[in-house]
């Protein structure tokens, strides 16, 4: 009987022994597997608890911009003015800056990126994204910079950085989260989640621009005249800078564009506006070069001069790589000008000084008048703007 009870204790000794093992033996390799699906439990959870957080934030999309962004639900954004595109929004933590750039480039990624590296001397990126084309500039360490480019060829910077204002000592790591969150929304509005609350911001109004305005040896230019323009700003080829106002500047890259691409002709910008001392300089310069009568006939009279416009621009030619830029050089080329001169209409320009007309030809000359009334002018050959305008 005792050896029967001590086999049944060995027995039992043994089952247990058997079912501790076997459950040691689930347990380690269960447990393993098991911090694989919590830690995937918790990365669900944080991201479900980060997606719950920027819910309470706030779509922004700026009419007419084409662009969208989502912010935290307190920082409010707003326009500076309705007469600069210029918007601006901070809470307790961020502060963001969206402006358009005055520096206008070609309308396409590559030359804006190419501008954009050489303005500010730093590594920079080319983004798309949601639908965007934008240029990152890449090492700041005290905030987020980007170049946007519009659909309309516009350029904006956005800016996002820390509140110094309300805390000094802030520094871009502090907030590095969330400005990766703003940065990681931007997109067009059309981009923007369904059932998203946004708040679209008005377009800022440029200024209605007088497109007819005539400005001659006998017409002034109007009183305050640059107040009541937009301007924009590009480089040359040769490193020179031109100023022209907004809506010129756009038709002239169209203008551009087309001549290239169909034509296989090169221009670009050597005179858009002038200011009044700098019509002087170049009457002096060119009554250096040419003699005082050629500088007369040539050159308008500081104050009376279309170039103080913005809406007349000086074009020069690109032949075999090289700039010809010089009056003289450039006259030998009339198979040239007359392809570009073919084509000014389609863009809105007339030939300012035709031939056979009361003024100097100058093929170089053009002048933004608008689609419609360029048409007219240009159907007729010699037809002046103080002739159209006359019988107007």
């Amino acid at each position: 009987m005792a050896d029967s009870k001590k086999k049944f204790i060995v027995l039992l000794l043994t089952a247990l022994l058997t079912m501790g093992l076997f459950s040691c033996a689930s347990n380690g390799p269960a447990s393993a597997e098991s911090k694989k699906p919590a830690a995937n439990i918790t990365a669900e959870s944080t991201a479900s608890t980060t997606s719950t957080d920027q819910a309470k934030g706030v779509w922004y999309s700026f009419n007419g911009l084409k662009f969208a962004m989502k912010v935290p639900a307190d920082l409010k954004i707003k326009a500076v003015s309705k007469d600069k595109p210029q918007f601006t929004g901070h809470n307790d933590r961020i502060k963001v800056s969206l402006r358009r750039w005055n520096q206008v480039s070609y309308p396409n990624l590559k030359s804006l990126a190419a501008l954009v590296k050489k303005r500010t001397g730093r590594k920079i990126r080319q983004v798309r994204q949601g639908g965007l084309r934008m240029v990152k500039v890449l090492g700041l360490k005290t905030k987020i910079k980007y170049y946007i480019l519009m659909p309309n060829g516009d350029d904006y910077i956005l800016t996002i950085s820390p509140n110094k204002d309300k805390h000094p000592k802030l520094k871009f790591k502090d907030i590095k989260e969330e400005a990766k969150a703003i940065e990681a929304s931007l997109r067009m509005p059309k981009k923007i989640p369904s059932g998203a609350k946004r708040i679209r911001l008005a377009r800022t109004k440029f200024p209605k621009v007088n497109y007819l305005v005539l400005v001659n040896s006998s017409h002034k230019i109007p009183d305050k005249w640059m107040k009541k323009i937009s301007v924009v700003k590009t480089v040359n080829s040769l490193g020179k800078k031109v100023t022209a106002e907004r809506k010129t500047y756009k038709a002239y890259l169209r203008l551009q564009r087309d001549l290239e691409k169909n034509d296989e002709v090169f221009i670009d910008l050597d005179f858009g506006i002038r200011t009044v001392k700098e019509q002087q300089k170049l009457i002096d310069d060119y009554t250096k070069r040419y003699g005082a009568a050629y500088a007369n006939r040539i050159a308008a009279r500081p104050g009376y001069s279309e170039h103080h416009t913005g809406l007349a621009l000086d074009v020069y030619l690109i032949i075999d790589g090289k700039e010809v830029y010089l009056n003289e050089e450039m006259e030998k080329y009339p198979k040239v000008w007359k392809k570009i001169h073919a084509k000014l209409a389609k863009h809105g320009f007339i030939l300012r000084y035709p031939k056979n007309s009361a003024y100097p030809y100058e093929p170089w000359h053009i002048r933004y008048v608008g689609k419609k009334t360029a048409k007219k002018i240009m159907a007729e050959p010699g037809l002046t703007l103080e002739q159209y305008l006359a019988r107007s």
